[in-house]
């Protein structure tokens, strides 16, 4: 059974979307897919953060690096992560859901986090955002503010979908959305 949600402009995540292929790909290509990711992340995208190229450049402004602890090894373990700044805040979505091993991570050692946001690294901690109206709310934002990386991500067409007609509850339960802040604001 298809779980993508219905909408008047069509169904998110749609096929062909990022989301779409993590959430109801086949495992295989799934499997496929988060090794070439670890890999790009391994050997690019967190030497090149680390060393300051990626900041530097702008990166710092998309991306965040996420280090935890390994639930079953205990190793530092580091995530680069998109994130988007709304209303002041910094928020991450889980585009797996509940099968992101970094959210596992995350929830088994909470005290073990810590974020770098450009050159700045510092404790955090992070709020589980549950409330789908929450959750649908963000996601009207985010496609109004930012339609190129929804249209990748989940499909979002800004010629033919209209924030204000779609519904993304069924969506919004499929993943998880997480407030990030540094450990002393909370």
């Amino acid at each position: 059974m298809d779980k993508t949600v219905q909408t008047k402009g069509g169904e998110f995540p749609r096929r062909g979307s990022a989301e779409y292929g993590f959430l109801f790909g086949d495992a295989e290509k799934q499997k496929k897919v988060l090794k070439r990711w670890k890999r790009l992340n391994k050997y690019f995208t967190i030497p090149l953060y680390k060393s300051g190229i990626f900041p530097l450049f702008g990166f710092g402004k998309i991306f965040l690096l996420l280090f935890t602890k390994g639930r079953k090894t205990g190793k530092t373990r580091v995530t680069p992560l998109e994130y988007r700044r709304k209303d002041g805040e910094v928020y991450v979505v889980a585009g797996r859901g509940g099968k992101a091993h970094w959210f596992n991570n995350l929830t088994a050692n909470p005290d073990d986090m810590k974020v770098k946001i450009g050159f700045r690294k510092f404790p955090a901690r992070y709020e589980l955002i549950e409330d789908v109206a929450t959750k649908n709310q963000f996601f009207t934002w985010y496609v109004t503010k930012f339609p190129r990386d929804a249209k990748f991500l989940f499909g979002w067409d800004s010629k033919n979908d209209n924030p204000e007609m779609v519904d993304f509850t069924n969506f919004s339960k499929l993943i998880k959305l997480i407030k990030i802040k540094k450990r002393s604001e909370v």
